[in-house]
């Protein structure tokens, strides 16, 4: 088997690899495709195994300077015999020193250890070192996580600009438009059932927009847990199967579903028929554990690809910038417009930096112009103290990195002009709120 798999893959080794990572503090996936394939592979924790979902653990054996990770952390966690640490993300985030034995560890080092373990499974099919991009993809892409895990992406040596960032809708996203259109002719219903709770995710279309924008509403039903599932009685899970219906009632009853997504193991059982019945009624339902990997990969895919449904359709969500960003800046001896972030990217993905010239001024003008067009804005930026110097003889760098999907970072620094006039080492920096 092993000699199989290293054969398909150098017939394929010349080719562009993409990884897909949902990244979670129960469970993790990895889900990997070369250009040409149809689909992504998600990748089984266990070798021959249909085991997709790796418990996000990390464990040592005791007195010994070895870890473990996923399925054997959690069987060491059962049996004893060393120290299990769960929780990953969250403990990243929380920045605490993590006691094991008798020596602390950096949290997001462990995270960056886990991660390893986890692309360690690519080995034979898709090294770590051979892929072209990687997506990670979380629940909640705010700026702590997105922090914490370009501080793993660092430990572990991976440059940094082959790295992306995605959260769940996106990737939820990312994956229906590359299924049968007839799956979502209409809106998209997707449940994740979780340990602390139900999560709901509706794609949807505005198509009196061009290009067609398209958005994710999300919800959460905390009255119904994947938690109350384990050991319940029949009574439970019929009171639970009614609280879902109730919650598929309200959803679409006054909505227009092609199809259902269902997320999560427990929805591997039967508790749910009268529901099943329910949002069977003139809709495809589909289960699985791996949309969110397999939507990060074929975002990760698309990267590399001139992928012309991009130009039909805008997915817009929570992380994306609402509104395009430029400057009126003077390039040859006319006031033009420098476009500098566009609308409709991720925050955490949008960053620009240029140097321009400046024709005997101290200030200047950014342009910020919402998606719709209205309400056009100038931000003005005061470089106070620049040196006086002759017309067109002031070379500035200027840095744009979001800090949110409404919020810009502007850095400016005097970059002089060649021999005639020396940098003067001056820097500015200002926040611009976008709306």
């Amino acid at each position: 088997m092993i000699k199989d798999i290293k054969e398909a893959f150098d017939k394929k080794s010349k080719e562009h690899i993409v990884l897909g990572f949902d990244l979670a503090d129960d469970y993790s996936q990895i889900s990997y495709a070369y250009m040409n394939d149809q689909e992504p592979t998600t990748v089984s924790a266990v070798l021959g195994g249909d085991e997709m979902c790796i418990p996000t653990m990390l464990a040592k054996y005791e007195n010994e300077n070895t870890w473990t990770f996923g399925f054997d952390a959690r069987k060491l966690d059962e049996e004893g015999g060393g120290t299990v640490i769960s929780n990953l993300l969250t403990l990243a985030k929380e920045k605490h020193p993590i006691k094991v034995e008798d020596k602390d560890y950096n949290p997001i080092d462990l995270l960056a250890l886990y991660m390893k373990k986890c692309f360690s499974l690519l080995s034979l099919t898709a090294p770590i070192e051979k892929v072209s991009v990687i997506v990670i993809t979380v629940d909640n892409a705010d700026s702590l996580t997105i922090e914490v895990l370009s501080k793993a992406i660092t430990t572990l040596r991976i440059k940094p600009e082959k790295v992306f960032f995605q959260n769940y809708s996106e990737s939820a996203y990312n994956y229906i438009i590359h299924q049968n259109q007839d799956l979502w002719t209409h809106d998209v219903l997707i449940c994740h059932l979780k340990e602390d709770g139900m999560y709901t995710r509706s794609l949807k279309k505005y198509l009196n927009t061009s290009p067609t924008v398209m958005v994710m509403d999300e919800k959460n039903f905390s009255h119904i847990k994947a938690a109350e599932l384990k050991g319940a009685s029949e009574a439970t899970k019929n009171k639970l199967d009614q609280a879902f219906c109730h919650i598929l009632y309200g959803l679409c009853e006054d909505n227009h579903i092609s199809s259902i997504f269902l997320l999560g193991k427990e929805f591997e059982g039967d508790w749910f028929k009268e529901s099943l019945r329910y949002m069977s009624r003139g809709r495809r339902v589909f289960g699985g554990n791996n949309l969110f990997s397999k939507g990060a990969a074929y975002g990760a895919r698309q990267k590399l690809e001139d992928y012309n449904e991009n130009f039909r359709y805008v997915f817009l969500d929570k992380d994306k910038v609402k509104a395009n960003i430029g400057l009126d800046a003077v390039i040859d001896g006319e006031l033009s417009y420098l476009p500098l972030i566009d609308a409709g990217k991720n925050w955490y993905d949008s960053t620009r930096e240029v140097q321009v010239i400046l024709d005997n001024e101290d200030t200047l003008s950014f342009v910020i112009t919402p998606l719709n067009g209205k309400n056009v804005k100038n931000e003005l930026m005061y470089l106070t103290g620049i040196p006086t110097r002759a017309a067109k003889a002031t070379r500035v760098l200027i840095n744009i990195k979001m800090a949110s999907e409404r919020k810009m970072v502007v850095t400016v620094t005097d970059m002089g002009f060649g021999q005639f006039y020396p940098p003067s080492g001056l820097t500015w920096r200002q926040e611009i709120v976008l709306d």
